[in-house]
């Protein structure tokens, strides 16, 4: 069955509902309180003479405010409901973090767990490209036969420069080139001790062309950024194993 199909929903996780239902609840309380503050500067900058008692009085019986009109009473309720407005304010900046980190941290989890499937796929889109290469190379290389035998070939060439293997700058050997990276890095995370050559000056590990011996993640993280490269080269200098993260482009 295809994973994507399968896969719950964001909006299914309990704890991201619940987190987006306290922040509407805060964002529609803000704008309840937005309203009520135009109100009543409205009512502030309106005639004296707009007051309607006999609605007052039903309001009052309905268990609503007042909305006395007189500035004291109007002002009071103004700093009441400013004073809403501040605490709410911040609250809302401060749950829309607590989402945006929540969706952080449930995404980090959704994609460690489809990793080893999308590395497949990406192996696949690899393999692919190699058979079409092979496939390519095997095509022109029945009309350039044909030519060396001194005929003419009239046979149509299967020819798209994006896919010109030959061209190193092409649409697909940029992908394959891509692809193929990606499957390195991938592999050399997980991998044991390996020697690296720099292809850059790298604060605490040494020069450009030096050859160090470190971990899989610091050599993952060193290819990932265009930094370095898995070789079999013998270390030319005494290594400093270096965590991924402290790694500085000098």
């Amino acid at each position: 069955m295809n994973r994507k199909n399968t896969m719950k929903t964001i909006n299914q996780n309990t704890r991201y509902t619940e987190a987006q239902n306290t922040l509407a609840e805060l964002t529609g309380a803000f704008n309840a309180a937005t309203a009520e503050e135009a109100r009543l500067l409205g009512l502030l900058a309106a005639p004296a003479d707009a007051f309607d008692p006999l609605a007052a009085g039903l309001r009052l019986l309905r268990g609503e405010p007042a909305q006395r009109t007189d500035s004291t009473g109007l002002n009071r309720e103004l700093a009441q409901v400013r004073e809403r407005l501040d605490t709410l304010r911040p609250a809302i900046e401060a749950q829309r973090t607590a989402v945006a980190a929540l969706v952080a941290e449930l995404s980090a989890a959704v994609c460690a767990e489809a990793q080893p499937g999308h590395a497949k796929a990406v192996q696949g889109v690899a393999d692919a490209l190699v058979s079409l290469r092979a496939a390519l190379a095997a095509e022109a290389a029945v009309r350039a036969g044909i030519e060396a035998a001194g005929y003419r070939c009239g046979l149509v060439g299967v020819a798209e420069p994006e896919l010109n293997f030959t061209d190193s700058e092409s649409a697909a050997s940029r992908l394959l080139r891509d692809v193929t990276r990606r499957l390195e890095v991938e592999r050399l995370r997980t991998a044991g001790p390996v020697n690296a050559r720099l292809l850059v000056d790298v604060v605490g590990m040494g020069s450009a062309g030096d050859v160090v011996r470190t971990d899989g993640a610091t050599a993952a993280h060193l290819l990932a950024l265009g930094q370095g490269e898995a070789t079999q080269a013998k270390p030319s200098k005494a290594p400093r194993i270096v965590a991924a993260t402290e790694l500085v482009l000098s």
